[in-house]
């Protein structure tokens, strides 16, 4: 199984996040900018958003277990647990944001593959000009709230 769910997060969605992932998983581990959230044998993905300045960029959990030849003995254990965390955000998350198309004169076009936290959401309408949600720091890709 291979999945994953992109989101905004700032840093109190982060926590509040990780605060019931550590009640789905065994441990965290920590890398340079991704949390392993580690079930048995098996491990999910987290690498949090980053905001800079006015920008606050995507972040994303994903599952990586497509490789059939490694028997995990964990394995359901590990999707039940991923399948908690993205129906947590599914729940708790904004889904309608829509990003501007640089190729159809910054139309918007709806996106049902990304999510906006709470606290993220907030600080977006704080101040729309300014706040910036963006896949990535080399993409195109804006989104706006809407739809």
């Amino acid at each position: 199984m291979d999945a994953e769910i992109q989101f905004f997060m700032t840093k109190q969605d982060e926590q509040e996040f990780l605060e019931f992932a550590e009640k789905q998983i065994d441990h965290l581990e920590q890398d340079a900018s991704i949390k392993r959230l580690i079930i048995g044998d098996c491990e999910l993905l987290f690498t949090p958003s980053v905001k800079e300045e006015n920008t606050l960029y995507t972040g994303k959990l994903e599952i990586r277990l497509g490789n059939t030849a490694i028997n995990y003995k964990d394995l359901e254990r590990a999707k039940s647990s991923f399948r908690k965390l993205r129906n947590s955000i599914k729940k708790k998350y904004w889904s309608r944001l829509a990003y501007k198309d640089k190729n159809k004169k910054d139309r918007l076009t709806p996106s049902r593959v990304h999510w906006l936290g709470p606290n993220a959401k907030q600080w977006k309408d704080e101040n729309p000009e300014q706040h910036q949600l963006k896949l990535s720091k080399t993409s195109w890709m804006t989104f706006e709230i809407g739809f």
